[in-house]
């Protein structure tokens, strides 16, 4: 009986890991605009970086709503220009990518034609310099599996040593 109720509580941990990381698993960054903020009248570039086909990217904040994305050497994916209308006021407009099957989020952020954009502030000291190699992001479902197939091995191993012990039924 009792290493039926060590599998559940093994079956329990290991599925709300699981839970707990799976918004972690999703890559915020398949949908970049580049500039992040802009002024009314400027023009965006947006990026479908998981886009295999060509596609539409469309926002409140872009004149005629949407516009195409097609293939570029320079980038991952598919890339449009748009332009952001003149009367658009300031604040966050989401960015939907739409590419065959695929659908992506972003954003662009809008400031006041009159104002500064804000500045990105300059890495100080170690700790906001990113970690050389890493900087890139790891790839966070290989690191939710990894965590997921270690909960199992703990569970695995204290049942065994439970068995061993002659603990277990």
């Amino acid at each position: 009986m009792r290493l039926g109720k060590a599998a559940v509580l093994g079956l329990v941990i290991g599925t709300a890991t699981l839970g707990m990381a799976a918004p972690a698993m999703a890559d915020p960054g398949d949908v970049i605009v580049k500039p992040s903020q802009a002024r009314p009248g400027e023009q965006v570039t947006v990026v479908g970086k998981k886009c295999e086909v060509d596609g539409t990217a469309g926002s409140l904040a872009f004149v005629g709503g949407a516009v195409p994305l097609n293939g570029a050497e320079e980038v991952d994916g598919r890339a449009g220009l748009a332009t952001i209308k003149k009367d658009t006021f300031a604040g966050t407009y989401t960015v939907l990518v739409r590419c065959g099957a695929y659908k992506g989020t972003g954003e662009v952020h809008v400031v006041d034609g009159k104002a500064r954009p804000m500045s990105q502030p300059t890495p100080t000291g170690g700790p906001k310099t990113g970690i050389g190699g890493g900087a890139g992001g790891g790839n966070t479902a290989l690191l939710a599996g990894g965590g997921v197939l270690l909960l199992g091995g703990i569970g695995a191993g204290a049942i065994a040593v439970r068995r061993r012990n002659g603990a277990g039924a």
